[in-house]
């Protein structure tokens, strides 16, 4: 089973996620929030559902997708906390001197959503691949004695259980200190284990960690809810700038802002017009809508 930490010490979660990959973090929300995210998904659920239904199609695993923009639960309260932060920086936050006359600048930023989805493993659904994360990005491993090599990862997941998470309901598989393992590297049915968690705990892993959903052989759906993250000069997973409208983003915060990308910390990378693109939303008013008319 992987470590467990209580999200207030963020020093031993980042231990152990150097060391494994991958770390159960307790305490990271309350039955009250899980409730209120599960309530937020379920609605968009049970639509995919009813289309898989309606075409003859199984089930199986069921995805509510932008739950980042879905939940103000778990925009607000779960990705904006301190220690969240403070974990995600220390993995995938970028500092650089960039060459210039005065060679005195330096440029840093934060990583930026990249994904988000509540996952519902239906009874009866078989175990996902083992994989990685980074793969969608084309990322090919080289390791030297599986030695893992801080400031390498490009990606990061966190898994909030929303209902809890056995071996038996599909909990996910999970290999320790496969972050430092080479790309030709397969894991063997003992080095595997599962991140089996109560309502409101999350598995926190690395996008180098093999890992996958595991076989739900109960009568019961496991509901999870994830949030991927990335750094902030490749391109996020879901194109989501597309999906949430002008008067849905102005409702968040601007921590929440900046953390899906609206906002910027390189003013040189994903600027409109040369300004945040939460500008652009001003910048596209008519001069009626400006003054309220």
């Amino acid at each position: 089973m992987a470590c467990r930490v209580p999200i207030s010490d963020v020093a031993k979660a980042i231990d152990r996620l150097q060391e494994d990959g991958g770390v159960i973090v307790t305490g990271f929300a309350t039955p009250e929030e899980v409730a209120r995210v599960n309530d937020d998904a379920a609605p968009y659920l049970e639509a995919v559902a009813k289309e898989r239904a309606l075409k003859g199609q199984p089930r199986g695993t069921l995805r509510c997708h932008r739950l980042f923009g879905r939940s103000q639960t778990a925009r607000e309260k779960w990705m904006q906390q301190s220690e969240v932060s403070q974990i995600l920086n220390h993995f995938l936050k970028t500092s650089s001197i960039p060459y210039n006359d005065q060679g005195n600048c330096t440029i840093e930023t934060a990583p930026v959503l990249s994904s988000s989805a509540a996952m519902e493993i239906s009874p009866g659904e078989k175990a996902q691949d083992l994989h990685r994360d980074d793969f969608i990005w084309q990322r090919t491993h080289y390791s030297d004695e599986g030695c893992y090599k801080p400031g390498s990862d490009v990606s990061m997941g966190i898994i909030v259980a929303g209902t809890e998470t056995t071996m038996r309901n599909g909990a996910t598989v999970f290999i320790p200190k496969s972050h430092g393992w080479d790309h030709s590297r397969r894991p063997n049915k003992d080095e595997a284990c599962y991140a089996a968690m109560s309502v409101g705990e999350a598995f926190v892993f690395l996008g180098s960690t093999v890992h996958g959903g595991g076989t739900n052989t109960t009568e019961q759906s496991r509901v999870v809810h994830g949030f991927f993250f990335c750094r902030s000069w490749i391109r996020p997973e879901e194109n989501q700038f597309l999906w949430w409208s002008k008067e849905e983003v102005e409702t968040w915060s601007r921590t929440a802002q900046r953390q899906a990308g609206y906002l910027l910390g390189n003013p040189f990378l994903g600027h409109c017009d040369e300004s945040d693109p939460v500008g652009m939303f001003r910048a596209c008013e008519t001069p009626a809508q400006r003054r309220g008319g």
